[in-house]
């Protein structure tokens, strides 16, 4: 079995949280797309996945902004890339009828980090006390990342579905503590602000 390099674990998180994969029109062309909050998420998309894009596959994705809607998207065609992706795990369709889970061995903390940057948030949930929550449409991708979670010792809640997703949560302050600063290290500029507006300078 294939082992993912870091940049590459990040990617397929990234495509598991916020990512798409299908056919472009009537034709056989592929589209893979990252869709985001047209402000929260532009710094992310544009100065960080892009550029992992470019740099794992050479494929530049360009940004696209829909009329009256709060949402971007990143984009590009290939069907040599949307392929390379499906064989890692990354299905092309809809992925509420797809079995989220990694093909290939993976670099756990990157994958992490990509499908915490995209499908995943940090938030006070009362006086300084931060608690991060990771969420998806798939229960073998929620339990698949929790083990992970467990495995490097973080002690997460156990996973509860909702109306549409299925999420759990990691709610010891010094676990949160070294999931940004040691263990995943997140890209998305909108997850540190948000713990800085509260903890300061514990980054």
């Amino acid at each position: 079995m294939r082992k993912l390099d870091k940049k590459e674990s990040e990617i397929l998180g990234i495509m598991f949280g916020d990512g798409s994969i299908y056919k472009a029109g009537r034709g056989a062309l592929l589209k893979i797309e990252i869709t985001g909050h047209k402000v929260e998420d532009r710094d992310y998309l544009l100065g960080h996945v892009a550029p992992l894009f470019l740099a794992v596959f050479g494929l530049r994705m360009k940004p696209y902004y829909k009329r009256d809607e709060n949402t971007m998207r990143i984009y590009a065609y290939s069907n040599e890339v949307a392929m390379e992706l499906n064989s890692w795990g990354m299905p092309i369709g809809p992925k509420k009828n797809a079995i989220l889970l990694p093909r290939v061995r993976i670099v756990p903390m990157a994958f992490i980090r990509g499908l915490f940057d995209t499908d995943g948030c940090v938030y006070r949930k009362y006086g300084p006390y931060m608690q991060l929550q990771f969420k998806s449409i798939s229960k073998e991708l929620m339990t698949f990342t929790r083990t992970l979670l467990v495995e490097h010792g973080l002690h997460p809640t156990r996973i509860i579905r909702d109306e549409t997703r299925y999420k759990f949560y990691i709610c010891r302050q010094e676990e949160v503590k070294a999931f940004f600063r040691d263990l995943v290290r997140p890209a998305n500029i909108k997850h540190l602000r948000r713990l800085r507006g509260v903890w300061g300078a514990v980054l």
